[in-house]
């Protein structure tokens, strides 16, 4: 595993923060370490699958920021979108354009530098456990995430977006980092175009109830370029 760092991990007033003592805090909760060509952004997971009275829970995102998609990702993180996606172009990734699902034509599939995605945690001795996070995703009809043939990610980037009349950047917006579902404004996009409208595509991803750790667990979310020059 390239770039591994020991978590170091703290509780703070508003959450669950961590220093990644090997990387660089560049911005609040996102830590790079260029030489490696890492970036990772801590969170926590915002969900709970151990709860026996509601064994489901439908996910459409892997990481999204607080205050947006919490009870449908995987990881919650106080970062904004946009640091992410300058800390991505930190390491050398390259945005290319978010996925699309226009009314009438084809879908738009995102386009960008491969992106790979990891979820740390440590495990009692404090040395660092890396996951796939496809492996805490489960399709609905069986299996996991892990078993569909071409699911990965690219650095979407993102867009501007105009909101209550100001030019923003459209993720800060909607709180969408590492998506699942496309919404169109996810910095890091699943290639898979898959539209978060149940009339136009049934669910399909469940959270994995035994691979995924409990609510309020921390968790730091790698990212690095799948395909380096």
């Amino acid at each position: 595993m390239r770039g591994c760092g020991r978590l170091m991990l703290a509780i703070g007033a508003l959450g669950t923060t961590a220093a990644l003592a090997e990387r660089r805090e560049v911005f609040p909760h996102v830590f790079v370490d260029a030489e490696a060509g890492v970036v990772d952004v801590a969170g926590t997971v915002p969900i709970d699958t151990k709860n026996e009275s509601a064994p489901d829970v439908y996910l459409e995102v892997v990481l999204c920021a607080r205050d947006s998609k919490e009870h449908e990702s995987l990881v919650m993180t106080d970062a904004l979108a946009s640091h992410v996606h300058a800390a991505l172009l930190l390491i050398g990734a390259e945005p290319g354009s978010p996925g699309a699902i226009p009314r009438e034509g084809d879908r738009v599939a995102p386009v960008g530098d491969a992106v790979r995605v990891e979820l740390v945690t440590l495990d009692g001795d404090g040395s660092e456990v890396v996951h796939d996070p496809r492996s805490w995703v489960r399709r609905v009809g069986g299996g996991t995430l892990s078993d569909a043939a071409g699911i990965g990610w690219v650095f979407a980037g993102s867009r501007m977006a105009k909101r209550q009349g100001a030019e923003i950047y459209d993720a800060d917006g909607t709180g969408l980092i590492v998506g699942l579902h496309t919404f169109g404004s996810e910095v890091v996009a699943l290639c898979t175009v898959w539209s978060p409208d149940s009339g136009l595509d049934e669910p399909e991803w469940l959270a994995a109830n035994d691979a995924v750790p409990a609510q309020g667990t921390p968790v730091a979310v790698r990212l690095s370029r799948a395909n380096p020059d």
